[in-house]
């Protein structure tokens, strides 16, 4: 009953404008047509990702440009989350129209925790937290932590990043035939999502899936 009360009063409040130009919405999603159209959607993954023998299949929508890009900047270092939940949306919907196998949880990349006490929260966690509640999908957010706190990867070319995070990810459960999907926010060369799921495999996960909202090219 209350439920369904709250529903209704949920079609007579207004719903957010566009997170882009401000502008009234239809629909749930915050974003008008023409701000919806101009998002940069990626056709396909590239090679090096795809072929990679880290995981089994890679999850990415979209390319790391304007005007993506910059709401993701105000997301992570505005600290403006209703955001999460556009992203998350947009995940959601990009999901549900792949032919994908139905992972058993979800792990959000970890922050450190110094780096989550500066911030105040895990970016990854909340984008996807919404998808994974839709998708009747766990969550895990306990088995791996950030056991040693790094430089961020966007400041570092290729050659420098696995040696960054070298023995940064420590997974304590045993993870025996899991099939998990790992999410972070953008996904440059991979090399974070590798080092995780090297870490998950230790533990005895079997089926690797990575989703990511965004890819940049790495620095040369």
């Amino acid at each position: 009953m209350l439920k369904k009360v709250y529903q209704k009063l949920q079609l007579l409040l207004p719903s957010e404008p566009c997170a882009l130009c401000n502008q009234p919405v239809e629909g749930e999603l915050p974003l008008c047509r023409h701000c919806r159209a101009s998002l940069p959607n990626m056709l396909s993954v590239p090679l090096a990702l795809q072929q990679h023998k880290a995981w089994d299949r890679v999850v990415v929508p979209y390319h790391y440009k304007t005007p993506l890009a910059p709401l993701i900047h105000q997301l992570k270092f505005g600290h403006k989350l209703h955001l999460a939940r556009l992203f998350g949306r947009l995940m959601l919907e990009h999901l549900q129209q792949q032919n994908i196998d139905r992972p058993d949880q979800i792990l959000p990349i970890p922050l450190h925790n110094r780096r989550l006490r500066e911030r105040g929260f895990n970016q990854a966690l909340e984008i996807i937290r919404g998808p994974a509640k839709s998708l009747g999908i766990p969550l895990n957010r306990h088995s791996c932590e950030r056991s040693r706190a790094t430089p961020a990867q966007s400041r570092l070319n290729a050659a420098h990043r696995k040696e960054n995070l070298k023995g940064a990810f420590t997974v304590h459960a045993p993870l025996e035939g899991a099939h998990i999907a790992i999410f972070d926010d953008v996904i440059t060369t991979g090399t974070t999502m590798e080092m995780v799921a090297h870490a998950l495999k230790q533990q005895g996960a079997e089926t690797i899936q990575i989703w990511a909202l965004a890819y940049t090219p790495p620095h040369r």
